[in-house]
């Protein structure tokens, strides 16, 4: 179909659904797939609701490749085009369903097990409920191919799907560490994208949130609310983000002080800039430059 999104790792599945069930194994896992699929919905009856599935906690990754659904989370009304994710968990009060006369394509993985809840829940907290990545993305490829793994009965043991389960768990969480999903809706605003290029302009200057903001043209209450929605953090993280990557190549590069590397990352006091630096990568910028391990 035209305009349609297809993962590679799916472009020769053919529409199937398929649930995993092992015996419990002795050694406790903690993240396991229950079920993939990739699903054509045509018939309005498709109707879930997150609050009338059970009281087993579980998750959802819901890819969508053509057509579209709605999705309703909390009361937050969402229309799920091609291109975006459900990230969702249950028991839950949310809802998703296909519009009368709509026609939803789509990939799905269930997922169990308390890393998972911990991860899902974490990772929503910074994505929201329905996030926007490339078929191309880190996230999007795990989840394809373990949905292709499992609709070929290729995963023949608990191990293998936990470590199914693991792999997209981490890329999820690597994207909502790094800001990685874009807005839902359009594009970046160009004010977010003012804000971002006078950051990476004046990294060196003691510059904050309210610079940031001015640089936008908004106030810092309504910039501080549109950064997160498009970028997926807070402005003054984005700002620590770039100022940490900086430190990390100038320790890595450069023979520099650390005392001249906080000046260029922006941080007049030496002190605070291994604070903020040890609070982000666990060891002081002197021993991160010595230890080898970067």
């Amino acid at each position: 179909m035209k305009g349609k999104i297809m993962p590679a790792p799916l472009r020769a599945v053919r529409p199937a659904n398929h649930a995993l069930v092992f015996a419990k194994p002795t050694f406790g896992l903690h993240a396991m797939i229950a079920s993939a699929g990739r699903e054509i919905r045509t018939d309005p009856s498709y109707d879930l609701h997150g609050l009338k599935r059970g009281r087993s906690e579980f998750t959802l990754l819901q890819y969508t490749l053509v057509g579209e659904g709605r999705l309703t989370v909390e009361g937050r009304k969402y229309a799920v085009t091609p291109g975006t994710a459900m990230l969702l968990w249950f028991p839950h009060d949310n809802r998703y369903h296909l519009p009368r006369g709509g026609r939803w394509e789509f990939f799905y993985l269930c997922l169990h097990g308390s890393e998972m809840m911990r991860i899902w829940r974490a990772a929503v907290a910074r994505l929201g409920p329905l996030a926007s990545f490339p078929p191309d993305s880190p996230v999007v490829e795990a989840a394809a191919r373990a949905c292709r793994h499992v609709l070929r009965g290729e995963v023949q043991s608990p191990w293998g799907a936990s470590a199914l389960a693991y792999e997209v768990g981490m890329r999820l969480m690597e994207a909502a560490h790094a800001g990685q999903s874009p807005p839902v809706r359009g594009g970046r605003p160009q004010a977010v994208a003012r804000a971002i290029q006078f950051c990476r302009e004046r990294l060196a200057e003691p510059i904050g949130v309210d610079d940031l903001a001015a640089a936008a043209g908004l106030s810092r209450y309504h910039f501080s609310r549109l950064f997160r929605r498009c970028e997926g953090m807070a402005p003054g993280e984005f700002l620590l983000r770039q100022r940490m990557r900086r430190a990390v190549e100038r320790l890595q590069t450069t023979r520099q002080s650390v005392k001249t590397v906080a000046f260029e990352c922006g941080y007049a006091d030496p002190n605070y800039f291994c604070k903020a630096f040890r609070k982000t990568y666990g060891v002081s910028p002197g021993a991160f430059r010595r230890s080898g391990m970067y």
